[in-house]
């Protein structure tokens, strides 16, 4: 078969491979195209460059070698080590490689950036499928895999992720920028945070406005729902399907409650979990620990059964002392404020930054799972119905939900907790449909075998802390 690409000069195959962008788009040009496939290889590091480029400015490239070059806590003198490094890049003393000539020989480097942008838009593109999906509360439980396009819970398939080629070239910096910004954070134990703290809420030497803030805060938010859906994975939690309120023909009791906000407290304490807020413990350690447990997390029961081990014994840590507690206090400060730069920042922010109010923290982490200080327009988000729950709820909305449930269920007002664990439950559902238990151990079979001889090692808790140190998310 022809190869139509054969044609083309090879300046203009270079220019497709960047105007693309997509890197999903690009791997199928590589695979269908031989001359394609040759052109990359030949011009590969030009049109890795352009891409960094147009994703990273000078201040993430800044955040980027920080967390590539950030010194190993095996390290000797690590905090004197960690302490000089972070003075190097509160400075913006890092050299960018993507402004030095191709022969300048920082072609390690420029790699190691390149993977950790392919790893970080990964996440990125995971959260997105969350937050625009029609009924949030069912991705929200899914986990992604770097294998497959697809989100799955217990080996069900249930989504495609976002292309995230489908962002503007605006977009996915805010996104990519909040993401570095909030690993690096992770990287740092509160002692060599307080040196830093004005770095810290700065972009190039610039003040943050209020959405920066809040974009740093949306991807906590995510990171700990990641954990949420392994809990979920671990328990007996039933995936949620969407279902118009006044429509349905199936009772209300069916329904998910956790239509809003999806918590993944409430999946801890359903895991039989001690400690409600682990996750928040869990999500110090940024994306390296993250990208470690979501391998056994989808290997099937084996896995899950060991992962859920992990978690049980996982020790709780001072509510004051996670690390992005200065970010989620300032941020909170914030909510509702007005102030001059609030009306500056994405469209999504412009219009919904009024609703949030001061100490409603359901509200505000409904806005931020799903995604709202980042788009320029609301193009990517489920169109309003009136049969549908409203994607952004006022905060009238929000309450009336909550009492209807009160309402409506006796045991949810008397025993809230326990009422929320039943209609979470796998075989309560089961038990209220008359449906067989089968297709759950169907599910799981598939999903132990899509993982099929997957080897996995989980990290050692030793005196209450990781005993060994974490590979970087990225390599």
């Amino acid at each position: 078969m022809m190869d139509p690409f054969n044609k083309l000069p090879a300046e203009l195959r270079t220019k497709i491979f960047i105007s693309t962008w997509c890197p999903r788009t690009n791997l199928q040009l590589i695979q269908a195209s031989p001359a394609m496939l040759q052109q990359f290889a030949v011009s590969k590091e030009y049109i890795v460059r352009k891409l960094l480029a147009s994703d990273f400015d000078n201040g993430m490239i800044q955040d980027a070698i920080a967390i590539i070059l950030f010194p190993s806590k095996s390290t000797a003198d690590f905090k004197i080590l960690a302490r000089h490094h972070c003075r190097s890049w509160a400075t913006q003393q890092f050299t960018n490689p993507l402004y030095q000539p191709l022969e300048s020989g920082n072609h390690d480097l420029i790699n190691k950036i390149s993977k950790l942008h392919t790893v970080l838009m990964f996440y990125v593109e995971d959260y997105l499928t969350k937050a625009t999906a029609v009924f949030p509360s069912r991705e929200y439980e899914s986990l992604p895999s770097q294998t497959e396009p697809q989100l799955r819970f217990k080996g069900q398939a249930v989504g495609s992720r976002f292309n995230a080629a489908n962002l503007t070239g605006l977009e996915r910096k805010r996104l990519l920028r909040a993401f570095l910004r909030y690993q690096l954070n992770s990287l740092m134990d509160e002692d060599i945070q307080e040196p830093f703290q004005e770095a810290l809420y700065q972009h190039s030497g610039r003040e943050f406005q209020l959405w920066d803030l809040q974009a740093i805060l949306c991807v906590g938010i995510y990171l700990k729902s990641l954990y949420g859906a392994m809990f979920a994975h671990c328990s007996d939690s039933w995936l949620p399907g969407p279902m118009s309120g006044s429509t349905s023909s199936q009772p209300r009791g069916l329904l998910n409650q956790d239509i809003l906000y999806v918590k993944p407290e409430a999946y801890a304490s359903n895991m039989g979990c001690k400690d409600p807020f682990v996750a928040q413990s869990l999500s110090d350690y940024g994306f390296d620990l993250v990208t470690v447990l979501l391998r056994p997390a989808r290997a099937g029961p084996p896995g899950r059964d060991r992962l859920k081990k992990w978690f049980m014994d996982f020790p709780p840590r001072n509510v004051f002392r996670w690390r992005d507690s200065h970010y989620f206090q300032r941020g909170y400060d914030s909510l509702g404020a007005v102030k001059e730069d609030s009306q500056k920042g994405p469209g999504m922010y412009q219009m919904l930054h009024s609703r949030i109010i001061p100490n409603h923290y359901t509200l505000a982490a409904t806005y931020q799972q799903r995604a709202w200080v980042f788009f320029d327009d609301a193009r990517f988000y489920p169109s309003p119905s009136p049969d549908a729950h409203p994607h952004f709820p006022t905060e009238n909305q929000t309450l009336n939900e909550h009492f209807q449930n009160t309402k409506e269920y006796e045991d949810w007002r008397d025993y809230p907790w326990q009422a929320r664990a039943r209609h979470r439950s796998q075989k309560w559902h089961n038990e209220q449909r008359g449906t067989s238990p089968e297709k759950t151990k169907i599910e799981d079979y598939q999903d132990s075998g899509m993982e099929k001889g997957c080897q996995f090692s989980l990290p050692n808790i030793v005196d209450g802390k990781l005993g060994s140190t974490l590979r970087p998310f990225w390599q």
